[in-house]
């Protein structure tokens, strides 16, 4: 299509204008070939007439639909040329306060001269790891970009930021510097980062001044090279600098300053270290007040020089060489105030006794005498002579200026030199980043050497920057397989040749330096001569001082003044060996490589210069920045290469769509048949070829379509056609639809009224006297039939609602009166209920006072175990000391047998004589006699056998001290148990071991008294003797017992059977005096009623008002039996009492016995042997087996029928009462006296049954008293017989393990278990290691339990270090740390954390130590997981929230796609990359959730991860939004509100919407701002009041980057923006921030929640290979 066809009415074109370089109009009138002029009208209204050549016309540029304007790329435009690309800059800048924006890889910015909220680490973070082009222009993405091409290609990258003083050139490389330094953190102590910034102040202080244009303006260029290792972290940097401006050392133009570090020195001329330096003020030198005023506004000089001090102490500088720097500086201030007068026409002198020059002398160790001459003098030298000279005072200055630029040019290469000495570390570089931060294009009314050289120094900048563009173009056109073909640009090498090449400027310039005699004009006149036929260079027409040069960017006139002598820089050789000589040796060390030829080119050294930065660029991939100022645009835009780069991209094809992108756009202009086609890339082709004919006006790539500049807005204006012919469709079919609707209601309308028309005339027609009359009698009749039918009907229902409100009153009344019998039941029970609950809380009281009475009990017990141990060692100690004496004791023993021999005889005739008096009354004595017959001598053969067995003996006494030492060591664990306090136990252990030594002592003193225990062995022989009598007697008793507890058990039988059959006469006596009052009604119904076995069915008789009046004799004999019956009761009561109290006084006794003898048989059971023990051990095994018997056999059977009986009785009291209930309902004359007494009879036998019931609650705890005590028994004699456990055989929810054992343990509970290897309940891990802990707190082992605890927690750490990304191990030792911690505390014993406890979690508490300080580690190491469990999931979450959230769209017909034209600008962009869904977000945030739930993790922990998750997506969104304009649409709000709907659905589905939905509101708010109108004040107010959630800041930010879709939708107004910032400035607590920190951490808490699982049922699994614990 010709473009000339584009020229139709209604669109717009773009044409010249004085005051505003362009202005818009539209067109009026289509232009046809051969028309002389366009028709257009201005915005203001205005009509015009614009004439065109018709030879060969040139038509105004057109413009940009209204939907590609403000477009982030400015090649994306369709028109591509200078005013489409000025007012895209306008747009973004002045309408959406956007400053920077793309020109292919240029980054154009606009100095807003203001801080912007778009520069914090928020904002940093977001661009970091993102393409170039994802989100909005931006010189962090510019920096990523370079970032990510080095990490990724392994090429070194460079940035240069160029542009006029003032655009904000130091501030842009200061931005990319600190990006580097903040996304590559190094992990060294060096701060490589810190010092690179650090740098800054310094080469700002030293290298920038204020400007007319700018007040930090760099007054040189330079070249940072930051190195990065093989793991791109910075190891250093190096910095290069270029076109030094040495000349404002010594001049100022008005309302300029010299460089910063004068000013701030004088601003601390005050301060002690300054004062040696004799400075003064910035007024009295002469250096720094030329430019009129010396301070700036809004800065502190003061504060910047300690800012300087503090970063050159960064950056490792010394003290001593900064106060080497400020001297030198002090002196040139001191320098520039040497005051050098005229001495006759040709003579000059400084006075020897000027101040300054003394103090330049003093500070910098020079010789004044030597500067004082060689400042006025010059030495000549000829062939035979030298001679010395007197130069003009004019010289003089000149030299004066030209020394001290060179001191300040030398000092200012030395700082760099430091510097990039503190920035080298060791390390191998293994690529780099150059930022080049250089002056731009300069031209100002007045241009001298400085412009002529930074103009340079451009030309050869845009010379590698045009063919680095072209180079991208073709390589972009080779990679979608498009035919390339050369594109014609602007090729500066000319200009190039013409400043430098041989008899060019720079060649005629030092040329003429070489003269002595040379001047400026002498130069200028070679030039004219040399050069006048160059097309480049001109000769003003008004001027012979001053050349012209055609640069790429525009003609600069340059005043040819000064060129020599800024060229040459003249210092003479004489001041050169002054400085050399200086005892200061900075200064010496200056002047050391200087060349001792004075003349030559030692100005600004442009040439050295260009080999340096060449390099540096050509190997690297440049990306550009260019900045502008808003009064210069469209100079800028020429001079800085933008419109040189818009010219490339629109010789080509400069927009570029994918055909996805193609396809939602412009679908619209397909037929049926191309949508009906399979693939999206074929149907983009047939339209193409269909819409556009010539195939030159586009190219189908690979992945792209590639399009001439004008197509899109050609495309655009047919899709804009095609919906305004479908609008104008649709508005035709809905107008028509509407006043068709509007005609039939009309037609309607007319028809009724003609209708009522005819049917009165009718009327008219028909009416007569006799039909009147007719009428109105027939009327009379219907009144009166239809009062007569009304009254009827009313009188029917009037007795109606009497006959129903009576049953209504009278169903209420019953109601009202079964509801006050109910509550009449209830209070009687209920006062019952609370009587016995308060006896039974009484006696669970006095059941607590005794136990604790018995543990006290068994604490003395204990302490008298203690002794006993103590006197069992003591003994032990002496059997040893026996052990050599053993002889002579065998000697004794054999007279003491003998002796005993006798007395056996004695006893026997004794027995003999009394046997033949008491023959029939002692026979049972006779047989005790023969059994003590039998034990004696069963005695003497055991007597006889020791002399034989001495050796056993021995053995027996090596297995006795063996089962001590056992003994003893039990004792002493018991005894460790029983004390907490180890200080004690020190003391005790100290006792007994002074105890031990004084008993060794004493060993000899009880070797002399053997002989006297022998004899009380005799007398314990025969106290034996009586004890073994004694213990035959209570052996009869036992039998005793028994027959009591049989005589007990039929008594209680014979009770059971009297109560039975009282029960059955009872109610054989009830079904007789039912019969007789029935008086011949239905009995049996009523009688099987009755005698019903469920007690439910009592209260479902219906019949019992018809039995009242026949049974109120029954309730008096009823009463008197019932009567009977308690006072029989309570007399078996009290017998069975007064059995059960013998009985326990008996076993009482019986304990005390066996406790007894218990106490005396230890002491002695050991020299006991023979048949003694024999008989001792027949006597506990009787004891056993009866007490066996006696628990499993008579005590349940007694209980069991004793409680049947109880219901039994229970059964029939409630039998009676229901007989009662159904005969009190007959008689209704006493029916109010029946009442009184049925309910006092039922309270009366409810007491009873209670009573019944309390007195079996006594009599069970009693059984279970006897059983306990029977079972002590038992355990008692076990304990003397062999040694005791510790703990009872039942489960207590402990483990046992040794201390060896403890590393396998945690090997295997800890290190080696996988979440997903073994299968087990939820935190079983944490249940079994609190059962290690209980265990050894239970042993009341410290060191165990604190070795223990370390071990758990470093395993965790160690598991969490090793195991950094894996979620499910995270998740899994979250929930265990957690149930650790809630395991610490749930039985820690302090009150808050036992409410809820089981009566055995009470007692499975901990006892000796208290673990709070370890509950706080565990609380310590459960955040650091869950920070790292949240840090895990937001890594694999934040690459998914962009994609799924923003890009998208689950609403399939609102599409949000914006003819954008994108244009992928970074070659690290996947092409093949797995799309990402809102469902697949929901999936991984479902995968997240379950494995939480598998690991058990709490509830409320659940929350707040997904809370915090949740608050990532949000803010991770919301940012986006904020940095992308492409996303601020109204249905790209429509998609995100539903994108949210979908999460909220998710949450509703695992009950987490409470808490977690807030942190969505934002992001909801901002959805809603997109989808609201923005147009009136109602709008403004709405706006204000909805988004409380978003800032200020954020607000704004979104209606000034809002894009319509169409052009069909409008944009914000600016004015509407304004507005609304002011009313928000007023707004209170509103962040000044404009990202959220996704970085932000909830504060995690760790909720209380007490676990039910019972630690003693624990199983532990086979596979987790614990058998080395042992369940106690």
């Amino acid at each position: 299509m010709a473009l000339s066809e584009l020229y139709t009415k209604y669109n717009r074109v773009w044409i010249p204008d004085a005051e505003h370089v362009w202005k818009s109009a539209e067109i009026l009138r289509d232009f046809k070939p051969g028309d002389e002029a366009l028709e257009l009208q201005l915005d203001d209204g205005t009509e015009m007439v614009y004439p065109l050549d018709k030879s060969s016309p040139q038509l105004p540029h057109l413009r940009n639909p209204d939907i590609l304007v403000g477009e982030n790329d400015l090649t994306a435009l369709s028109y591509l040329h200078e005013p489409a690309v000025l007012h895209n800059l306008k747009v973004r800048f002045v309408e959406s306060n956007i400053i920077y924006s793309y020109c292919g890889i240029i980054l154009v910015a606009v100095n807003p001269y203001k801080q912007l909220h778009i520069y914090g680490d928020a904002v940093l973070q977001a661009y970091s790891g993102q393409n170039m082009g994802a989100m909005d222009p931006h010189i962090f993405a510019v920096a990523e970009e370079a970032y990510k091409q080095m990490a990724r290609n392994n090429k070194n990258q460079s940035v240069i930021v160029s542009g006029e003083s003032g655009a904000g050139k130091t501030v842009s490389a200061r931005y990319v510097m600190r990006y580097f330094a903040m996304v590559s953190k190094s992990s060294s102590k060096t701060h490589v980062e810190d010092k690179v910034l650090a740098s800054n102040p310094i080469t700002e202080a030293i290298g920038n001044a204020k400007t007319t244009r700018n007040d930090n303006s760099s007054r040189f260029g330079k070249y940072t090279e930051i190195s990065f290792d093989r793991r791109y972290q910075i190891i250093g940097a190096n910095m290069r600098t270029y076109l030094m401006e040495k000349s404002r050392v010594v001049s100022q133009s008005e309302n300029e300053r010299n460089y910063h570090i004068f000013y701030q020195m004088c601003a601390c001329a005050e301060q002690s270290e300054f004062k040696s330096l004799r400075l003064l003020s910035a007024d009295e030198f002469r250096y720094t007040c030329m430019g009129g005023e010396t301070g700036i506004e809004g800065v502190d000089d003061r504060k910047d020089m300690e800012e300087t001090r503090r970063t050159f102490s960064l950056l490792g500088l010394t003290e001593d060489f900064q106060s080497d720097v400020f001297k030198v500086l002090a002196g040139i201030l001191h320098l520039g105030n040497v005051e050098i007068r005229n001495v006759g026409s040709d003579r000059s002198s400084v006075s020897s006794s000027d101040q300054h020059l003394a103090a330049f002398c003093d500070l910098l160790g020079v010789s004044p005498d030597g500067v004082t001459r060689w400042l006025c003098h010059r030495r000549i030298a000829m062939v035979a002579e030298t001679v010395v000279k007197a130069v003009p005072s004019e010289r003089a200055v000149n030299s004066r200026d030209a020394l001290a630029k060179q001191i300040y040019a030398h000092l200012f290469d030395c700082v760099i030199q430091k510097i990039n000495a503190a920035l080298q570390v060791p390390g191998k570089q293994h690529s780099f980043i150059g930022v080049l931060d250089i002056y731009g294009f300069e031209t100002f009314e007045i241009n001298s050497f400085e412009q002529f050289c930074i103009n340079y120094a451009n030309e050869k900048l845009q010379q590698q920057f045009n063919l680095h563009v072209f180079k991208l173009e073709q390589d972009e056109y080779m990679k979608e397989d498009i035919p390339w073909t050369l594109i014609d640009f602007y090729d500066n090498q000319p200009v190039i040749d013409l400043i430098e090449a041989k008899m060019g400027i720079l060649d005629l310039l030092d040329e003429e330096c070489l003269f002595p005699q040379g001047t400026d004009q002498n130069w200028l006149q070679k030039l004219y001569n040399y050069l006048v036929d160059n097309p480049l260079f001109e000769k003003p027409r008004m001027s012979n001082k001053a050349f012209i040069i055609q640069h790429f960017a525009d003609k600069v006139e340059y005043q040819c003044r000064g060129f020599l002598e800024k060229n040459r820089d003249t210092l003479y050789e004489e001041l050169v060996d002054t400085m050399r000589t200086s005892k200061f040796p900075l200064l010496a060390n200056f002047f050391l490589e200087v060349e001792p030829d004075g003349l030559g080119t030692k100005g600004i050294k442009v040439r050295p210069a260009r080999p340096r930065v060449k390099p540096a660029n050509k190997n690297t991939g440049p990306l550009w920045e260019r900045r502008y100022d808003s009064k210069r645009v469209v100079q800028q835009l020429r001079a800085c290469g933008v419109l040189e780069t818009i010219h490339i991209s629109a010789q080509s094809y400069p927009s570029r769509w994918t055909y996805i992108e193609f396809y939602s756009r412009y679908s619209v202009l397909m037929s049926q048949e191309e949508l009906g086609l399979n693939h999206k890339k074929l149907a983009c082709k047939t339209v193409l070829q269909r819409l556009i004919q010539d195939s030159d006006q586009n190219k189908f790539g690979r992945t792209k379509i590639f399009f001439r500049a004008g197509q899109v807005a050609y495309l655009e204006k047919l899709r804009l056609d095609r919906l305004r012919k479908a609008c104008l469709t649709i508005q035709k079919h809905v107008r028509g639809w509407s006043h068709r609707r509007k005609f039939l209601r009309m037609r309607e309308a007319a028809i009724v009224l003609q209708q009522y028309v005819r049917g009165q005339r009718q009327i008219c027609k028909t009416v007569t006297a006799a039909v009147l009359k007719q009428g109105w009698a027939s009327v009379v009749i219907q009144r009166y039939w239809r009062s007569y039918l009304t009254r009827q009907i009313y009188r029917m229902v009037h007795s109606s609602s009497i006959i129903i409100q009576a049953f209504t009153r009278g169903w209420i009344a019953r109601k009202r009166y079964k509801k006050m019998v109910e509550v009449q039941k209830a209070l009687i029970l209920q006062k019952y209920a609370r009587a016995w609950l308060a006896r039974r809380r009484f006696q669970s009281l006095r059941r607590l006072v005794h136990n604790v009475q018995l543990s006290y009990r068994c604490q003395k017990l204990g302490k008298k175990l203690e002794d006993q141990a103590k006197e069992n060692r003591g003994l032990l100690e002496r059997l040893t000391g026996l052990a050599g004496a053993h002889a002579q004791g065998l000697d004794k023993l054999r007279c003491l047998e003998a002796q005993l021999g006798k007395s056996a005889t004695e006893k026997a005739s004794l027995e003999e004589r009394e046997k033949k008096s008491k023959e029939d009354a002692m026979k049972t004595i006779a047989q005790l006699q023969e059994e003590k017959d039998k034990l004696i001598v069963e005695r003497q053969n055991l007597e006889k056998k020791c002399a034989d067995s001495t050796t056993e003996m021995k053995d027996r006494f090596d297995q006795i001290k063996t089962t001590l030492k056992e003994d003893l060591e039990r004792e002493e664990r018991l005894r460790k148990i029983a004390e907490n306090n180890l200080d004690l136990q020190k003391e005790d252990h100290k006792k007994e071991v002074e105890v031990l030594r004084k008993e060794n002592r004493r060993l000899k003193e009880e070797i002399v008294g053997l002989q006297r225990q022998t004899e009380e062995e005799a007398q314990v022989n025969t106290d034996l003797q009586d004890q073994v009598i004694q213990l035959t007697r209570h052996v009869k008793v036992i039998p005793e017992l028994r027959k009591d507890l049989h005589n007990l058990q039929t008594q209680r039988d014979d009770l059971g059977r009297k109560m039975k059959n009282q029960s059955e006469q009872a109610r054989a006596k009830m079904s007789v005096i039912t019969r007789q009052l029935l008086c011949g009604m239905v009995e049996e119904e009523v009688i099987s009623r009755l005698t019903s076995d469920s007690p439910d069915q009592i209260y479902e008789v219906g019949n019992l008002s018809t039995a009242f009046d026949g049974l109120q004799k029954a309730c008096r004999v009823l009463e008197r039996h019932q009567q009977e019956q308690k006072e029989g009761y309570e007399s078996q009561m009290e017998a069975l009492t007064f059995k059960v109290e013998h009985l326990q006084n008996q076993n009482n006794q019986l304990q005390k016995l066996f406790r007894e003898k218990r106490l005396s048989t230890t002491a002695t059971v050991k020299r006991w042997p023979g048949s003694t023990l024999k008989t001792w051990s027949y006597l506990m095994t009787y004891i056993k087996v009866n007490a066996y018997i006696f628990s499993m056999f008579v005590i349940p059977e007694e209980v069991k029928r004793e409680k049947e009986e109880v219901k039994r009785e229970k059964v029939e009291m409630e039998r009676e009462k229901v007989e009662m209930e159904e005969v009190l309902r007959k008689q209704k004359n006493t029916e109010n006296e029946a009442k009184a007494r049925f309910s006092q009879e039922a309270s009366r036998l409810t007491a009873e049954n209670m009573d019944f019931e309390e007195q079996l609650d006594m009599k069970d705890r009693l059984i279970r008293k006897l059983r306990n005590q029977i079972k002590s028994l038992q355990t008692s004699e076990e304990a003397n017989q062999t040694p005791a456990p510790t703990i009872t055989n039942e489960y207590l929810g402990m483990l046992e393990y040794k201390r060896e054992d403890e590393a396998k343990l945690i090997q295997y509970v800890i290190l080696d278990l996988k979440p997903r290897g073994v299968n087990m309940i939820p935190n079983m891990a944490a249940q079994l290691l609190f059962m290690c802990v209980r265990h050894a707190d239970y042993l009341n082992d410290g060191a165990k339990l604190k070795s223990l605890m370390n071990a758990i927690i470093c395993g965790v750490k160690k598991v969490i270090t090793d195991h950094r990304e894996d979620f499910e191990l995270l998740s899994f030792w979250l929930s265990n740390t957690y149930h650790i911690l809630s395991c610490l505390k749930q039985y820690s014993g302090e009150e808050e954390f036992m409410k809820q406890n089981s009566p055995r979690q009470k007692k499975n508490c901990l006892q000796n130590f208290d673990l709070s300080e370890h509950r706080q580690i565990f609380s310590d190491l459960a955040i650091r997981i869950y920070h790292q469990f949240i840090s895990v999931m937001e890594k694999t979450l934040i690459p998914m929230i962009v994609p799924c959230m923003l890009e998208h769209e689950s609403l399939q017909d609102v599409s949000s796609m914006k003819p954008t034209g994108f244009r992928k600008r970074s070659s690290s962009i996947y092409e093949d990359q797995e799309v990402c869904t809102i469902y697949s977000l929901i999936q991984q945030l479902s995968l997240y959730h379950s494995t939480m739930s598998q690991h058990g993790m709490e509830e409320g922990l659940v929350r707040q991860a997904v809370k915090q998750t949740f608050f990532l997506v949000g803010a991770d969104t919301l940012n986006n939004i904020l940095l992308r304009k492409d996303m601020c649409s109204c249905r790209k709000g429509m998609q995100i509100r539903c994108n949210i709907s979908h999460l909220e659905a998710w949450l509703k589905e695992k009950d987490l919407v409470q808490g977690t939905m807030a942190t969505l509101k934002p992001l909801c708010q901002a959805a809603w701002l997109l989808q609201v109108n923005k147009t009136t004040d109602d709008d403004i107010k709405d706006i204000t009041e909805q988004c409380s959630e978003l800032s200020p800041v954020q607000i704004v930010k979104i209606l000034n980057s809002y894009t319509p879709n169409d052009d069909f939708e409008k944009r914000v107004a600016p004015s509407f923006v304004r507005k609304i910032q002011g009313l928000l400035q007023d707004r209170e607590g509103g962040s000044s921030q404009l990202m959220l920190d996704t970085q932000y951490r909830f504060q995690v808490t760790f909720p209380f929640t007490p676990s039910s699982q019972a630690l003693e049922l624990l199983e532990i699994p086979s596979s987790l290979r614990l058998g080395f614990l042992t369940r106690i």
